[in-house]
């Protein structure tokens, strides 16, 4: 009997360590196999910097984006001569291979087909005008005829205008206005240095201005008669365009200042202008383009741009010269010296 029960208690020993070892083993399987804890994140090391120096590091401020860009018209003019004898030449780029229609004042006048590499120029040989014209193109691929989407207005004759008007059809021959969807401008190489080349206005006020010449990296401020009236960056180029709040009738100083991240003035143009009254506008509206003089030193070209819903743009071309360049480096009352914090699309002055 007690042999029986020391057997027994043997045996349970046994057991009790065989169980013990198979824990063990399963103990040392699940530390191996058990994925590893992250070890705690450790700060990274803080510069050493001076007492009141960390208040005083500038941040970098945020910039007006760029207007996004409206698609691109199935046609471009890239160039467009008019002589006094009223041949036209004109050049552009649309789709490899297609036909391309040159419309004088919505009349066929040339038809010409574009290279494979796109692009496309035309000689019309038309009678010297007294008025401004209208240059459209029409395209043709794949079976599909569609408006080019660009405008540009042909100037008068100089043989044929009046003297007093010579010198405005002098300037619109060199620097052709070209309307499309976006609004007005000049078609006419990159400039060197920052310059304004058109205003244009409806009969309802709305001002718009356009310019070239505008350095890399910078925003662009627009003031009327030293108030901040516009703000905008620059496309690709240097080209340029902003919306101003509308303006009483009578004269103006318009500054456009070109500031770099740090909000320095790097280059700046000025230039006058003249506002004329609605009621005037209203009362010289017609089928243009047009020659339209209101007041002494106010000469405006009326185009038409019914296609994009606006009927009539009064638009001054300015002279290209040097006139307009002004020392950056002076102080103007009510110059505005700080970037935008926060600035999307939309710019000060721009219509609702």
């Amino acid at each position: 009997m007690a042999e029986g029960q020391g057997g027994s208690g043997a045996a349970a020993l046994r057991g009790g360590l065989a169980a013990l070892a198979l824990l063990a083993v399963g103990l040392g399987i699940w530390a191996m196999t058990r994925p590893e804890a992250p070890a705690p994140a450790v700060p990274a090391p803080r510069a050493a910097v001076a007492p009141g120096v960390a208040d005083s590091v500038p941040q970098a401020a945020a910039v007006p984006a760029p207007v996004p860009e409206t698609p691109a018209p199935v046609a471009r003019f890239d160039m467009l001569r008019a002589s006094p004898d009223g041949a036209v030449t004109v050049a552009g780029q649309t789709v490899p291979g297609a036909r391309v229609e040159v419309l004088l004042d919505g009349a066929v006048a040339d038809t010409v087909t574009a290279g494979a590499d796109g692009r496309f120029a035309s000689v019309l040989l038309a009678e010297p005008s007294a008025n401004a014209r209208v240059l459209t193109l029409r395209v043709t691929a794949g079976g599909v005829a569609r408006d080019g989407g660009q405008s540009l207005t042909v100037a008068p004759s100089p043989v044929t205008v009046a003297a007093e008007h010579v010198v405005q059809a002098e300037a619109l021959a060199e620097t052709p206005i070209l309307s499309e969807e976006e609004g007005v401008r000049v078609l006419a190489p990159a400039s060197a240095d920052l310059v304004i080349d058109t205003l244009a206005f409806d009969a309802t006020g709305r001002v718009e201005i356009s310019g070239r010449g505008a350095p890399s990296g910078v925003v662009l401020r627009a003031y009327v008669d030293t108030a901040e009236a516009g703000l905008t960056a620059p496309g690709a180029g240097g080209a340029w365009r902003m919306s101003l709040p509308v303006t009483r009738p009578g004269p103006h100083l318009l500054r456009v200042d070109a500031l770099d991240a740090q909000g320095r003035v790097v280059a700046r143009a000025e230039t006058e202008f003249e506002t004329a009254a609605p009621e005037v506008l209203r009362t010289e509206a017609g089928k243009g383009p047009k020659m339209v003089v209101i007041g002494k030193g106010l000469t405006l070209w009326a185009i038409a741009r019914d296609t994009y819903g606006d009927p009539l743009m009064y638009v001054r071309v300015f002279e290209a010269n040097r006139d307009q360049i002004r020392d950056p480096d002076l102080i103007y009352p009510g110059q505005v010296f700080t970037l935008p914090v926060h600035q999307g699309v939309g710019q000060p002055g721009d219509p609702d």
